[in-house]
């Protein structure tokens, strides 16, 4: 539901509106004699809105490595342990017979993704 409100509004009542766009994270749209004139956002609404705007390809994926890294990982070598552990399974898997040839894999994703027709 789109939040509107009178210029006058925003004088008389900034809190109000400031409290409101801070708890819904929603732009207010402000009219000057009855035509939206003004879109208010909170900032941290505008920063989350422009944030994927600014960066480049390489920076949104190391902010979304570093972001899944803090979510999971609390030191470099907690996450260095994890990796030691996941290459032990995989190396477990693979002496069990139950790995796939990378061949394997090369040619079905090449299927899945058409990607021979590309290359």
């Amino acid at each position: 539901m789109a939040l509107i409100r009178p210029c006058a509004d925003l004088r008389n009542n900034y809190n109000e509106i400031s409290k409101i766009c801070h708890e819904t994270k929603e732009p207010m749209y402000i009219t000057k004699n009855g035509t939206n004139d003004l879109v208010i956002l909170s900032d941290e609404a505008y920063e989350e809105l422009t944030k994927g705007l600014e960066e480049t390809e390489e920076e949104r994926i190391d902010r979304l490595v570093s972001e899944h890294f803090d979510k999971h990982y609390a030191t470099f070598e907690e996450f260095q342990k994890d990796i030691f552990k996941k290459i032990e399974e995989a190396m477990q898997e693979i002496k069990e017979g139950k790995g796939i040839p990378m061949e394997d894999i090369v040619t079905e994703m090449e299927a899945k993704y058409h990607l021979s027709e590309d290359l």
